[in-house]
């Protein structure tokens, strides 16, 4: 259960026409229905314990278990707060930085993170292949990071 609300694979109950053994009817009834956003997976099941065998196979088969759509927590930090790097379980490395960068989840642009050190007179030196945090520099000789 954990992994399937881990890896956002939604299972709901839907009302669905047409009998589930026989597509021949067009009456209502209960469908339990499996979601995954982030690729795009779906399909009805006429009951729940199906739904949840098809959703488990599919996180199983499909997404990585360390991780939340090809993010791993890596910590936390005093300025730049919660810490995500890429999975390595699901892709390659970044080739320029070797997959050492991290990804701030308090900001939504890297001109918002910017914006936050420059109060501490710190400056962010991202990837140029991946975009990611991979140090953190003073602006001001006296500031010690």
């Amino acid at each position: 259960m954990s992994l399937l609300n881990q890896q956002r694979v939604r299972v709901a109950a839907t009302y669905a026409y047409g009998d589930p053994w026989s597509p021949a009817t067009s009456k209502q009834f209960l469908a339990w229905t499996v979601f995954c956003p982030c690729c795009a997976f779906g399909s009805a099941f006429p009951t729940w314990l199906q739904a949840m065998a098809a959703g488990l196979l599919h996180a199983q088969l499909f997404h990585c278990r360390f991780c939340i759509d090809r993010q791993m927590p890596a910590g936390r930090d005093d300025v730049l707060g919660e810490l995500y790097e890429r999975c390595p379980a699901c892709g390659p490395a970044c080739e320029d930085c070797d997959g050492i960068a991290v990804y701030p989840a308090n900001y939504d642009t890297p001109a918002d993170l910017a914006a936050d050190l420059e109060t501490f007179k710190l400056a962010a030196v991202f990837c140029d292949g991946c975009h990611g945090v991979v140090a953190v520099i003073p602006l001001d000789p006296e500031v010690y990071a």
